[in-house]
């Protein structure tokens, strides 16, 4: 790691390594923040969180780094400078207000060049608490969030606990490496050179204020939005037994549940939106052990499936498990495979190119931008077409159930919700984490603030409500988005 660092860096202080291609495609993105919130019974108490955050930042380099651009505009990874991990503590009010917490801090960008791209907030009472995490997609996944917020406990609850430091690797090493000397292999090289020719005539390189501009003009517009599958401890247990029983994971049967239930609400999916995309941890699966690293770590597959109407539930849920099994099995990451493209064309077409038509008033306010906008012929607006045809319907991100204990010295982890990127685009996005014994699954989306059409939330409850029926939980169906 250190090594690569002194090589190719260019003597960038502090350096962590550099930011892969995939990394780059959520670092400018608005909505690509992942969070997770950790419902805590017990008293917290703000300086002893301060103190375990502080130590949690040395073990996992990235909670405390930022971005470095080089002069050819590769991004590195930096511990150099970077200010303490924020920490903003609010009274708890309610059940519910962790979310319009999230709602809020989506609206505010990372400092990128700054750092750190991680924000922690406390809604403390004397009797439990909400502790927050949101974190810039580049630099974690909801494993490595639920991790960290062990971790903090962990260190919380024990000052003494030993520290040792995870670097995080480069994930593309994880992923087996494909034949360079097949025809698809070569062709692909083929399209990338040819992209990468057409960029370098007309390129465009993106900073901090080009993203806080179209973030702040995005949110302006839109808003979050979350609908919440959750089970108690012993409706959780009775689940688990019976997908036991039916051969399938709790985040296969939920999915199916969730796809039928869209067939039912809205209509089946058609072209691209057959496609699911499925996450899933390259910590436990690869075949390189890494331990429990704090960085964007997940493979993905991509393949079409349709919810068979003609078959039971059960049957459809069993066919989309062995349909993810098989590929997670060969480390299949087709979903994220972000060849050979230069890193400042993968800003463009990743996150400014898709960013203009959503907020093209955006794009008046930098430099950069009005350049960017006016090149209307430049290749990463074709781009930006292209892979918006490739999106996919469904995007299941199940953590599983997490091997965590439940107490930590004063204090008891009573549940955990976890929210991954959300997208006004894709029409399913799943985020499922079994933690204090309680299944929950959050339906993420982004909607319009002035909608005068259908309300996405109230599609979203529909379905929501749909697929606890088809899992055997009709007695949980509910009108409100997060109880």
């Amino acid at each position: 790691m250190q090594n690569e660092c002194a090589e190719n860096s260019a003597g960038i202080p502090g350096c962590v390594r550099q930011v892969t291609n995939l990394e780059r495609v959520f670092l400018f993105t608005p909505g690509c923040n992942v969070s997770i919130v950790a419902r805590i019974t017990g008293n917290v108490s703000e300086h002893e969180l301060l103190r375990a955050m502080d130590t949690v930042r040395r073990i996992h380099p990235l909670v405390g780094a930022k971005i470095v651009f080089d002069e050819r505009h590769n991004a590195w990874f930096s511990n150099d400078n970077v200010p303490a991990l924020p920490l903003r503590v609010t009274k708890m009010t309610s059940d519910t207000q962790w979310f319009e917490e999230i709602q809020y801090e989506q609206r505010v960008p990372f400092e990128l060049e700054k750092g750190p791209l991680i924000r922690f907030i406390l809604l403390h009472s004397p009797e439990r608490s909400d502790l927050i995490v949101m974190c810039n997609h580049s630099i974690c996944d909801g494993m490595a969030l639920a991790n960290l917020v062990r971790d903090i406990l962990i260190n919380y609850a024990d000052p003494e606990h030993r520290v040792t430091v995870l670097n995080p690797p480069d994930i593309m090493k994880l992923i087996p490496v494909k034949n360079g000397f097949s025809l698809s292999a070569i062709l692909t090289r083929l399209f990338v050179y040819n992209a990468n020719r057409k960029w370098k005539k007309s390129p465009h390189y993106f900073i901090q204020a080009d993203y806080a501009a179209i973030t702040r003009a995005y949110w302006e517009k839109m808003k979050c939005g979350a609908v919440l599958i959750e089970l108690d401890t012993q409706e959780s247990q009775i689940f688990l037994e019976k997908c036991r029983k039916e051969g399938v994971t709790v985040g296969s049967a939920v999915t199916a549940a969730c796809i039928a239930a869209h067939n039912d609400i809205l209509g089946p999916f058609t072209k691209n939106f057959k496609l699911v995309s499925a996450p899933f941890d390259l910590r436990r699966h690869a075949t390189t052990s890494v331990g429990d690293v704090f960085c964007l770590c997940v493979g993905a597959p991509r393949f079409p499936y349709t919810y068979d109407v003609k078959k039971t539930f059960w049957e459809n849920a069993a066919v989309l498990h062995q349909e993810v099994h098989k590929r997670v099995e060969k480390l299949d990451s087709a979903g994220l495979e972000v060849p050979g493209f230069e890193p400042s064309f993968i800003d463009a077409f990743a996150s400014f190119g898709p960013m203009f038509k959503a907020v093209p008033e955006a794009y008046s306010q930098t430099d950069n931008l009005s350049r960017f906008a006016q090149d209307g012929k430049n290749v990463a607006f074709s781009f930006t077409h292209n892979n918006k045809n490739m999106t996919p319907g469904t995007i299941p991100s199940n953590l599983g159930k997490l091997n965590l204990q439940t107490t930590y010295g004063n204090l008891q982890l009573d549940r955990m919700v976890f929210l991954p990127a959300i997208s006004e685009i894709v029409p399913l996005i799943l985020g499922g984490i079994g933690a204090g014994g309680r299944i929950v699954f959050s339906l993420t989306f982004a909607e319009p603030i002035r909608n005068n059409s259908s309300s996405r939330e109230q599609d979203m409850i529909r379905i929501r409500n749909r697929a606890l029926e088809y899992i055997g939980f009709p007695e949980k169906v509910s009108d409100r988005a997060i109880e």
